[in-house]
């Protein structure tokens, strides 16, 4: 048996594990794989900007800044939600909503690492 099995046989009575279905074990993920999440996430913002009138770019190293405040061994990607509301959206819209781009243009987002944040470019 694995490390894990024999740690779950250890902390659950057999009742327990009896009334489970499966037990599925994940690798944990990489930055490759959190970088990929991150642009599943973007896709729909990046539609919603572009309804909006605009264009959105976001520099490699403001994706891999947010990769690294969303992920968490612990909790795995659960964080990466708030990252991209609060490094991207948040943003975003404080760029069009200031009038600092006129409609057509590209907003493009940048890591300021003095500030360590994500900022418009």
């Amino acid at each position: 048996k694995s490390i894990v099995e024999k740690a779950i046989d250890k902390t659950f009575n057999p009742e327990f594990l009896n009334r489970l279905d499966e037990q599925i074990f994940f690798n944990e993920l990489t930055k490759e794989d959190i970088e990929k999440i991150i642009d599943i996430e973007l896709a729909d913002l990046h539609k919603r900007v572009e309804e909006a009138g605009y264009k959105l770019s976001l520099r490699k190293s403001a994706k891999r800044f947010i990769a690294d405040v969303g992920y968490d061994p612990r909790y795995g990607a659960r964080p990466l939600k708030r990252a991209i509301q609060r490094y991207v959206e948040d943003v975003v819209a404080e760029a069009i909503l200031s009038s600092r781009y006129a409609p057509g243009s590209t907003i493009t987002l940048t890591l300021n690492r003095a500030k360590n944040d994500v900022v418009t470019a």
